[in-house]
């Protein structure tokens, strides 16, 4: 046997465990982006309007409802959501992960009607209108979906529309991270940037929760 043969093995075997960490580190970067926004934008409770976005100061200092829900489905659905994906979680405490998973889909509920009649009047006008406004559509259906598929105990669909669904929950962490590069390192006009980052934060999210989605699918045919 030559060297280059038997120096193969450790090195595919350094690959895989490789390959085993991403997924976790991957998970561990979501989980602490998600709380971290979950607990940022908790601040709406304290009712003070010098604490709002400029986009949505002027619904602060009215007391507007679509808003606390709005932000209140959001918070909840980003500080419980990830924690779905945890295998621990699913294995050793079965009951705690769906407990869990309903407080998350009513969240959504109730934060995808709010954000959708809030999208009727989004800052920016039609275009964020349609983006903001088709998002929360998405968001009602697909965490729709996850719930009917579990309902009729098919778990490997219900995984599937579950990491869709939290794709577009992770809009919210994608906006923050978004619009800072685009106003603050890239100069660009705040309206043109909002206008953009309506489609942006969540559109890549939902191509990537797909290809996801695919990789699971051949894992499980393989």
């Amino acid at each position: 046997m030559t060297p280059a043969a038997t120096a193969t093995p450790p090195a595919r075997l350094r690959s895989n465990n490789r390959r085993q960490w991403l997924p976790t580190i991957g998970w561990g970067v979501m989980a602490f982006l998600s709380i971290a926004i979950a607990a940022i934008s908790a601040r709406y409770f304290t009712f003070n309007p010098a604490v709002a976005a400029e986009t949505l100061r002027s619904r602060m200092v009215n007391h507007d409802p679509w808003l606390f829900l709005h932000v209140g489905g959001g918070v909840i659905a980003l500080a419980v959501g990830s924690f779905q994906f945890s295998r621990l979680l699913r294995t050793r405490f079965l009951n705690l992960h769906r407990w869990m998973g309903r407080v998350y889909l009513a969240a959504v509920a109730v934060g995808g009607v709010a954000s959708f009649r809030m999208a009727l009047e989004s800052f920016g006008g039609m275009p964020t209108h349609f983006g903001f406004g088709i998002l929360a559509v998405l968001w009602l259906f697909t965490s729709a979906m996850a719930y009917v598929r579990i309902r009729q105990r098919n778990i490997q669909s219900h995984r599937e529309w579950m990491i869709r669904s939290f794709a577009l929950t992770f809009a919210a962490v994608m906006l923050r991270i978004w619009l800072p590069l685009f106003v603050g390192v890239w100069k660009i006009d705040f309206v043109q940037a909002f206008d953009t980052i309506s489609w942006l934060c969540w559109v890549p999210n939902l191509l990537i929760a797909e290809i996801l989605v695919n990789r699971c699918r051949l894992r499980l045919a393989i």
